[in-house]
């Protein structure tokens, strides 16, 4: 019994002595391969505000545009326009083309054009008289139209209309308005006829027009006036009309 009790002991002996070894050789023992941690995302650098940088200041400096340099301005720019159609074929060379197109941001109103036609033909009938202005806006076809009847067609009708005009005599054209659409329109207004300051004949007019090769001119166009209340002896005669180019039909007699 004594020796199975000394065997007992000692196996127990010998167990506790070979427990931390076995514990310490498996705390020891490392994995070959480890795995590697994820990298943090570098995060992006803050931006930073800076002011904008204040512009230099400039040492020159722009005086205010008087109200008298203001008129001479615009003066001078209306000269400069009715300079450019004062000569006789200056509405004619005025409304011719461009060589190359151009591309207009938005549609072109004919009737307002054809209104600046009539407008600087009025200043053209001045600045040249009305049988230069006339003659340069008369279509092949045109014919003008008064009491007295109608004139040749073309540039012959204005110079039997205007031929004779007195020199000392001018034709004052005021237009309203006018309507114009595909290439044919009208404009209407008044017109005075005066020696000085004396209004021999005033009235109203209606013209047609039509865009051809050369621009707008003139189809025909009806005038009706009367004399004015400034016309007398002592003024001279009105300009002479032509008659009228249809003759009348002789009146038929009354039948018994």
């Amino acid at each position: 019994m004594r020796r199975i009790a000394i065997a007992i002991i000692g196996s127990f002996a010998l167990g506790y002595t070979l427990h931390p070894f076995g514990v310490s050789a498996q705390t020891s023992k490392k994995p070959s391969v480890q795995a590697k941690a994820p990298a943090k995302p570098k995060t992006a650098p803050k931006a930073e505000w800076r002011a904008p940088a204040e512009p230099a200041p400039t040492t020159e400096t722009t005086a205010p545009l008087s109200a008298e340099d203001a008129a001479q301005l615009l003066a001078a720019a209306k000269a400069a326009a009715e300079s450019a159609i004062a000569a006789p074929e200056g509405l004619r060379a005025a409304q011719t083309p461009p060589t190359e197109p151009l591309q207009a941001s938005k549609p072109i109103d004919e009737s307002e054009e054809l209104l600046a036609i009539d407008r600087a033909f009025a200043v053209n009938l001045v600045s040249n008289g009305p049988l230069k202005a006339y003659e340069a806006l008369m279509s092949a076809e045109g014919v003008l139209h008064d009491a007295s009847g109608s004139s040749p067609a073309g540039a012959a009708g204005a110079q039997a209309r205007f031929e004779t005009f007195p020199a000392d005599v001018t034709l004052e054209r005021s237009p309203e308005s006018a309507m114009a659409s595909g290439g044919s329109g009208s404009s209407w207004g008044r017109y005075v006829i005066r020696r000085g300051d004396s209004q021999l004949s005033l009235g109203r007019y209606v013209t047609v027009w039509r865009r051809e090769a050369d621009g707008w001119l003139i189809v025909t166009e009806l005038a009706a006036g009367r004399a004015g209340p400034q016309a007398s002896a002592t003024a001279g005669p009105l300009p002479r009309k032509p008659p009228s180019v249809a003759p009348r039909p002789p009146a038929k007699s009354a039948s018994n």
